[in-house]
């Protein structure tokens, strides 16, 4: 998830793909005045974690703009799907003073064999299903005009893309972008909000995107799962990485920063926790919790009764607060929280909020 695209080859067809879809920006876009943008302070709420994240919803209303239900996927046919309660969630009120909390459904390019049982066998973040439903502009309108059907049938305000993995095979980074041209051009033209999340990997000094969506750029998983060593979610030249990649994207462009952190332990591949699960787990083992003075992030190492080696690394409410400050002084139109439940005291991770 990490890399960006190596190599002499890839870096050619990269290139030539942003030279050929400069020239393909739908000219609606260009032409077309648009407000300055207003600040978008979002947070997603995971279909299988509904509860805990609905309760931390409501706790915070009053500094969200928007929510994001993370529940579409695909099925095998490349047909969009949801998952959980997605009705319920977008019947909720979200209170805040004379502003409506827009409900964004997420979509993600993982691939269900049974949307049924969720927990059955599932492709995570399959471009080969991207290669299919976006090959051609007749597959591509099929599949926004699925994404626009689902999002209205479910009672969503907006729609939110999340597909991953995809820079890593030029075919399918060609075919995203027009991709994104296109349902740009569609959500433009039904009034209907958009946003766009990428990767950290995301070659956003190549690729030239239509204005129109928010764009969103994870600031995350710097350290975690896919790596050895431990470590925290992000650090700030990481933030300044990305935060440059930000600025390279059309207005308005946001961050996105995660709750929660990782855990190393000898003879097992690392897990996500969130910021409960990484205190309660600390507390077991009688570590010391320790805040690092670069990151902010807090971290511990302990034993289990059997020696088994255990280190783990999260974020709290400061650690939050400062990775957000860090981008706040750059300038960003709009910070994202992935996720919510399990944090401790969630209304601290916002200023101006009482415990």
């Amino acid at each position: 998830m990490m890399k960006i695209l190596s190599g002499a080859v890839a870096a050619g067809i990269i290139l030539v793909v942003a030279g050929a879809v400069s020239l393909m920006v739908p000219s609606t876009s260009a032409a077309k005045q648009r407000p300055q943008p207003t600040f978008d302070n979002n947070a997603w709420i995971a279909y299988w974690d509904y509860d805990k994240g609905l309760k931390e919803a409501k706790d915070i209303s009053s500094q969200l703009n928007s929510v994001s239900y993370f529940g579409g996927a695909l099925d095998r046919q490349g047909q969009v799907i949801v998952l959980g309660p997605a009705k319920a969630f977008a019947a909720e009120k979200l209170p805040r003073y004379k502003v409506t909390v827009k409900k964004y459904l997420t979509v993600v390019n993982d691939v269900y064999d049974n949307p049924q049982d969720p927990k059955g066998q599932t492709k995570v973040k399959d471009t080969s299903i991207l290669e299919t439903i976006l090959a051609t502009q007749a597959s591509r309108q099929a599949h926004i005009d699925d994404l626009f059907r689902t999002m209205k049938a479910y009672g969503y305000d907006g729609l939110e893309i999340d597909y991953e993995q995809v820079w890593k095979n030029p075919l399918v980074a060609f075919r995203y972008v027009k991709f994104i041209q296109e349902i740009a051009a569609a959500a433009d033209e039904q009034q209907v909000p958009l946003r766009i999340i990428f990767e950290p990997s995301v070659p956003a000094n190549k690729l030239i995107f239509p204005e129109g969506p928010e764009y969103v750029i994870m600031c995350y998983n710097l350290y975690g799962t896919h790596t050895k060593d431990a470590g925290p979610k992000a650090d700030p030249d990481f933030i300044n990485t990305v935060l440059g990649r930000v600025d390279r994207l059309p207005r308005p462009h946001s961050i996105a920063f995660a709750t929660g952190g990782c855990i190393w332990e000898s003879g097992q591949s690392p897990r996500m926790v969130t910021e409960g699960e990484a205190r309660e787990l600390a507390k077991s083992l009688h570590a010391k919790v320790q805040r690092e003075p670069s990151s902010q992030a807090l971290q511990f190492e302990g034993h289990r009764a059997d020696g088994t080696a255990v280190t783990g690394w999260y974020g709290d409410s400061e650690t939050l607060r400062a990775w957000k400050q860090q981008a706040l002084e750059h300038g960003v139109d709009g910070i994202s929280l992935w996720r919510l439940g399990g944090n401790d005291h969630i209304r601290t991770y916002y200023v101006g909020l009482m415990p």
